[in-house]
């Protein structure tokens, strides 16, 4: 189930199956996790491949952790349970992950209207972190210079809500520099659109 309210910090209003949500244009939450690490100068981010058994987007590549916010759940403990479900990240890990605002959109598809809000964290992890196949919602999990990953949103491989997330984290992290992208001022208005 899903809450429905007015703002994300009121009280609920009612809760509802989160695949009626968009048959009623109610606004969806989830968290997003950019999980990446430095190695010198560079930035290099892990990328997870959605399983073929997957409903939506299967064999698609994802983030790290991310997931839908349940009703009577917060973000915080969204993330925490994404990350163990997902990619096997212990708390101690996952509790490093520092919030880096939020992207919204909204898409029409089947005669529905998806209003959607995604929580972005950003979690630098160590050299030596290995994230692990949990739940069975991912396959398999890259490590991928930034380079690869801007190459891979550009076309249909990526979820698109993914890469949205992504492009977002590439701009934040000056991968994408408005004196050579010519979109750059489009990018970051329609990555906070209202809802």
């Amino acid at each position: 189930l899903y809450d429905v309210k007015g703002l994300f910090a009121d009280p609920p209003l009612l809760s509802m199956e989160r695949a009626a949500t968009p048959l009623l244009g109610v606004p969806r939450y989830g968290v997003h996790v950019n999980g990446f690490l430095r190695r010198g100068a560079d930035i290099f981010m892990w990328i997870a491949r959605r399983s073929l058994t997957k409903p939506t987007y299967p064999g698609k590549l994802d983030h790290l952790a991310a997931g839908g916010i349940s009703a009577g759940s917060g973000v915080w403990e969204t993330l925490l349970k994404e990350c163990m479900e997902e990619a096997c990240i212990p708390e101690s890990l996952a509790a490093t992950a520092k919030p880096a605002g939020t992207i919204s959109y909204a898409y029409e598809k089947d005669a529905a209207l998806y209003l959607e809000c995604q929580f972005v964290y950003d979690l630098e992890v160590p050299e030596s972190f290995q994230p692990c196949v949990g739940d069975g919602e991912v396959q398999e999990f890259y490590l991928w210079p930034l380079d690869q990953v801007k190459d891979a949103i550009a076309t249909q491989e990526f979820k698109p809500n993914c890469a949205l997330v992504i492009l977002d984290f590439l701009i934040r992290k000056g991968h994408i520099q408005p004196d050579t992208e010519k979109f750059y001022t489009k990018f970051v208005e329609n990555l906070h659109g209202p809802l």
